[in-house]
């Protein structure tokens, strides 16, 4: 394991550290989770926006129909 050195603003550092004590974990720990969840996130969404030019680039786009769907979806869920 190779270790990194980070200069973090005061206040994220105490929110690191006063979660870290809550929670029982190493300031080290909370790291490197939230740093292995981030990196999935961004892989998967970089797999997404690729897949999304190919279909671009082969002339595939949804429907008038599919985007007010989706908008519906979305907007129904947001009004809870």
């Amino acid at each position: 394991m190779s270790g990194i050195s980070l200069d973090l603003p005061e206040d994220l550092s105490n929110s690191l550290a006063d979660l870290a004590k809550a929670s029982g974990q190493s300031v080290s720990y909370l790291a490197e989770d939230v740093l292995r969840d981030y990196i999935e996130h961004e892989r998967s969404l970089t797999a997404q926006i690729e897949l999304a030019v190919q279909e671009a680039d082969q002339g595939r786009f949804a429907t008038d129909a599919q985007v007010a769907a989706m908008r519906a979806r979305r907007w129904s869920r947001n009004a809870d």
